[in-house]
Parts: structure tokens; C-alpha cells; sequence
């Protein structure tokens, strides 16, 4: 096979033949130009030179504000018909309110009838509590109400003085506020005959039915330079069944029943433990807290007012019928 692409000399020496050696000059001269045409080639189709393909970014929506009405609900309806009255064990007529932020407007009413049991004249006890004016009536006469079980029925109704000035307290024997108060239940003023609705609540669309226990040892009024102290050393226990209307988003404190709105313990077989645990029991049932002069002093910072200096010599009857004369001639 060597023998075919060499020969040898005279020397001894070994050469390519011609044949060979143009066949090795071909081979490299097509090896160059397949170099040649690749490097052609990747020139030609540099990266740079190659078209983007174009990427469409996919289209986002706009987004558009979302308009709210402008008459949100409140957040605790002020309007009786949004209210659920819900029935309640034992009782007929009387109803829970529902949701339970309604009674907040309630309390503050409540909180005023405390204050005045506690020496706050009806004055302060209005600035305090952030009233416009007397959360209570300004006139006696007849309201129709329904009862626990009975109703609707007119009554005769009763009101605590409205003079301004005027302070009162109702303490036991320790000189500590004696009154505290529940809720009993609350009801609409208006039945259905049929189809047709009558409504004889003289515009309180709510009526709710508070207890009142005092269970004092001494009474004292204030009015001006006058005081005076009733009481004879022995407790005087008994339950007042107050009314507060709702109209025109407010509560107002309605008076009592003139016939069996004000009643000893005695008369009702009640004592001080068993008006207690009543007291509870109530309160639990409309997720309340005790009305009491503890709660209104954490509720609303104000604590029994001072007594009056000497308040227990304070004894004369003139000095009463004084301050009596002057709540009559305010009332006329």
C-alpha cells in the first residue's frame, strides 16, 4: 500500500508520488472552501440581523372605581320599623329589642333618672349626659300602654318634678344611693283589626317598661337654700314601674302609672334579695348591664353627688313646704 503512494530513490530515500501530492493539495483546497462557506454562512445569519418576533402583552382591563350609594345603612337603625321585637319567656305582651344597640339611647335616659336619684340637679344631670333638654315629659294625663299581659289600656300617669334646679337623693343607711333599675320588656304601640293598623301610642311608636327599686332609708330634697330630710331610720322599699317613649330618635322618660305604678315591697311580696336576683335575672335576659349607681359611674364618670352639710338635722317641715311652694309655682 506504501509502495503505491511513494517510490524510492537511488539514495535509498522515499518520496510521494505526483499523483499523491496533487490529491493532498485538492484535499486541503476543499477543506478551505467548506471553511470559508460555514464562516459565509454564520455572517450571514448573525442574531443581529434576525427579525424580533413581536410579543403582545395581553390586554388588562381598566379598571373602573365602583360607585357606592351614597345612603349607607346606619350602623343601629333609629327607625322603629327596622326593629325586631322578639318574644320573651313568661311574658305576653312585653318584648327584647333587637339589635341590641338600640338600648344604648335607652341607657342614657335611664342614666338620667339615676343622676337625679343621686343629688344631681335635673341641670347637671342634662349638661352631663349631653342632653338638649329634659329627657322626660313636660305633662301629666293619660297615655294607653299594654301590660304585661293585658292591654291596650288607658292609665292615668304620674311625673317626677321638672324643676331645674331642684336635687334630690335616696340613700340607705350608710349614706350610699338606694335606687336601682331594670328593664322589664318593651312594646309597639299600634295593633291590627283585620288589615287595618291603629296606633294609640300618642306618637311613641316604642313604649319599654323600666323597674325602679329604692330601697331607702332617708329622702333628701335641695333647692336653693332649702333642704330638707325625710325619713325615719327605717327602710322604705319599693318598685316603680317607669315608661319611656321612642319618638324622633330619642327616649323620653314618660312618668309612671298613677294606679299600681308605685308599690311597697311588702305589697308584692318582695324582698331585698328577691328584687335583687330579679334584677338579675332580667338583665341577663337582654344582655344588660345592672343599672345601678356602680354602672353609672363607670358608664358615664359621675358619681353620687356630696350630701348637703348637716343634711341629717335637716328636719324642719317649713323648710319642706318651702321647697314644695316653689315646684308648684314653677309648675303653674
Amino acid at each position: 500500500m506504501l509502495k503505491f503512494f511513494t517510490y524510492t530513490d537511488l539514495s535509498g530515500k522515499r518520496h510521494l508520488r505526483s499523483y499523491a501530492i496533487v490529491a493532498i493539495v485538492l484535499f486541503v483546497l476543499l477543506l478551505l472552501l467548506a471553511g470559508g462557506a460555514a464562516l459565509w454562512r454564520i455572517g450571514e445569519f448573525s442574531p443581529t440581523d434576525i427579525a424580533e418576533t413581536p410579543v403582545f402583552a395581553p390586554l388588562t382591563e381598566t379598571a373602573i372605581p365602583e360607585v357606592m350609594p351614597s345612603n349607607t345603612p346606619e350602623a343601629c337603625p333609629s327607625d322603629p320599623a327596622d326593629w325586631a321585637l322578639l318574644d320573651m319567656p313568661l311574658s305576653k305582651n312585653y318584648k327584647s329589642l333587637s339589635p341590641t344597640c338600640i338600648y344604648t339611647e335607652l341607657e342614657r335616659t335611664v342614666a338620667w333618672v339615676l343622676a337625679i336619684n343621686e343629688g344631681y340637679s335635673r341641670a347637671e344631670a342634662i349638661e352631663k349626659l349631653g342632653f338638649s333638654s329634659m329627657p322626660m315629659t313636660m305633662q301629666t294625663g293619660t297615655l294607653t300602654i299594654l301590660t304585661d299581659n293585658k292591654g291596650p289600656v288607658s292609665v292615668q300617669m304620674l311625673i317626677s318634678p321638672q324643676v331645674p334646679d331642684l336635687a334630690q337623693w335616696a340613700i340607705d343607711k350608710s349614706g350610699n344611693p338606694a335606687t336601682k333599675m331594670a328593664l322589664r320588656g318593651c312594646f309597639r304601640t299600634s295593633t291590627f283589626t283585620g288589615n287595618e293598623r291603629q296606633d294609640w301610642g300618642d306618637g311613641y311608636e316604642v313604649i319599654c317598661v323600666v323597674s325602679k327599686d329604692t330601697e331607702a332609708v332617708y329622702g333628701l330634697m335641695q333647692l336653693g337654700e332649702h333642704v330638707f330630710t325625710g325619713g325615719d331610720g327605717q327602710v322604705s322599699a319599693s318598685r316603680t314601674f317607669l315608661l319611656f317613649g321612642y319618638k324622633e330618635k330619642s327616649w323620653t322618660w314618660l312618668g309612671w302609672c298613677e294606679d299600681a305604678g308605685r308599690v311597697s315591697y311588702e305589697e308584692i311580696g318582695l324582698t331585698a334579695e328577691l328584687a335583687s336576683a330579679d334584677r338579675e335575672m332580667k338583665s341577663s335576659i337582654f344582655g344588660l348591664s345592672h343599672w345601678d349607681s356602680e354602672w353609672l359611674e363607670e358608664s358615664y364618670g359621675m358619681a353620687m353627688k356630696a350630701l348637703p352639710n348637716d343634711w341629717q338635722d335637716a328636719t324642719d317641715t317649713a323648710k319642706r313646704d318651702a321647697i314644695l311652694n316653689e315646684i308648684n309655682a314653677y309648675l303653674e
